[in-house]
């Protein structure tokens, strides 16, 4: 008998069993063979039903932002290399070792021989090595801070700035008295405008954010990464930028820092300035602990803008011609915004403009003779303004001596305010020129600032004369 062997395959189907049928071809004794061959049954893979599952939140680990120094951004930037001799970068410069610092354009040697008469505990200097930092050095003047962190006061405690090369003496020495008391004149009020970094110390009870007086002096009040306003005091702190340049990671225009930075745990270490903050008047001072401006208490408004004190920080009205500390740009913005001292609302039609529309913020506008400095200015006024000048009614000079013997900035700029706005109605002291109140000033030159540096004794008869400058609209 022949048998027939095969091999079994397995098919998809499903059955309980499949029958083959084997027959044979050619002799009868050919035997058939009927082989049951079972078929395994495929188990069914249960379908599993998607189960709802929440996303699980990732939380970004905080950035803490660290300062890297300017020579370190410098080192991709070089083309704005001259920000080093502008007054921003040199505006505190430590005395290193008890050696005279050195500035491009302006001497201080022999000022620790002139400097006398001073009201600080720690008398006069006898040295360098008796003055901690020297504040300024570009644009007006220089004053100091002793060893123990108090800016000097005294009969010769100032010193308006000489060319380099200058041997200072005792009577290029002038009066800075700002508090008569022994070191009544702390620096803490000048580091936040005056250093990159600054976080003032924290003297209330329980606030423990920062209890440390920069190289342990007291009358520091606060402590700060670097001295003057260096790149990361404009463009924030640049730890996260130098470990992959990106413009996500650095800031190119501020919008400005608010009491809530201020009052946060790093209060606002490593953030940005914006000009408004340091270039305004004492309405929009912020200081610890509160750190709510006078301007944001009166409007209820979180702010940096600022009103023009009549009685400013010097004493004199802020913002105009005769305000001394106009001069250098010190409250630009505030001037150039136009604050209605009677409604906070912004008058300025430069309101929108940043510094650097007119402004290269990495050169020197005070020396644009000095190499490097050139280009200080991006914009010069003719570029945007063509106005002709009127004549006055009974003469046909007047507009000839205006064009060629005028600037812009003679009457629209003096003592370099950013106001440029002239109205010539009324009188030096007419009360339409200030707030109702009268504490504050209307954000505009009168002709008292605009035209007596030429017309010192009929400056108001001669504005009435000729009603508008322009024969058209003017700035």
């Amino acid at each position: 008998m022949n048998l027939i062997h095969f091999r079994t395959t397995r098919k998809a189907l499903v059955f309980a069993s499949m029958l083959v049928m084997l027959s044979a071809c050619g002799d009868d004794d050919t035997e058939v063979i009927i082989v049951e061959v079972p078929v395994e049954t495929p188990i069914e893979t249960p379908v599993e039903t998607p189960v709802d599952t929440p996303p699980v939140e990732t939380v970004p680990e905080e950035v803490v932002l660290e300062y890297i120094g300017t020579e370190k951004c410098l080192a991709c930037h070089s083309d704005k290399k001259s920000f080093l001799e502008t007054g921003h970068s040199m505006m505190l410069t430590e005395v290193v070792n008890g050696e005279e610092p050195q500035y491009p354009f302006t001497s201080v040697t022999g000022v620790p021989d002139a400097i006398s008469g001073l009201l600080n505990t720690l008398g006069d200097p006898n040295g360098w090595e008796d003055i901690a930092y020297v504040l300024g050095g570009t644009k007006m003047a220089n004053i100091f801070i002793d060893n123990n962190g108090y800016i000097m006061n005294g009969q010769k405690a100032g010193l308006i700035l000489r060319p380099k090369g200058t041997q200072i003496t005792s009577e290029m020495m002038v009066p800075y008295i700002r508090n008569p008391n022994p070191d009544g004149h702390p620096y803490a009020p000048c580091g936040k405008c005056h250093t990159t970094g600054w976080k003032a110390y924290t003297s209330a009870a329980g606030d423990e954010r920062n209890l440390h007086m920069q190289n342990d002096m007291e009358g520091m009040q606060g402590t700060f990464a670097m001295g003057g306003i260096q790149c990361e005091g404009c463009h924030g702190a640049g730890s996260e930028h130098i470990k992959g340049p990106s413009k996500h990671n650095i800031v190119k225009i501020a919008e400005g820092r608010t009491a809530e930075d201020f009052l946060a745990d790093d209060m606002g270490y490593g953030k940005p300035i914006t000009c408004i903050e340091c270039h305004t008047t004492e309405d929009a001072l912020r200081e610890y602990p509160e750190y709510e401006t006078h301007f944001e208490h009166t409007f209820g408004v979180d702010s940096n803008y600022s009103r023009l004190p009549v009685v400013g920080e010097f004493g004199q009205p802020e913002g105009r011609k005769d305000d001394i500390s106009v001069s250098g740009g010190r409250n630009a913005a505030a001037t150039m915004v136009g604050i209605d001292p009677n409604t906070g609302i912004a008058m300025g039609k430069k309101k929108g403009f940043t510094c650097s529309t007119c402004h290269n913020p990495h050169q020197s506008e005070k020396n644009q003779d000095k190499a490097g400095h050139e280009n200080a200015m991006v914009r010069q006024c003719k570029d945007c303004h063509t106005k002709g000048f009127a004549d006055v009614q009974g003469s046909d000079i007047a507009s000839a001596a205006h064009e060629f013997v005028a600037t812009c900035i003679d009457c629209h700029m003096p003592t370099e305010s950013h106001l440029f706005k002239i109205d010539l109605e009324g009188a030096k002291d007419d009360p339409r020129h200030f707030s109702a109140d009268g504490e504050f000033q209307m954000p505009w030159l009168r002709a008292w600032d605009s035209c007596s540096g030429c017309h010192a004794e009929d400056y108001d008869i001669r504005a009435q004369k000729i009603g508008k400058i322009h024969k058209d609209v003017g700035f």
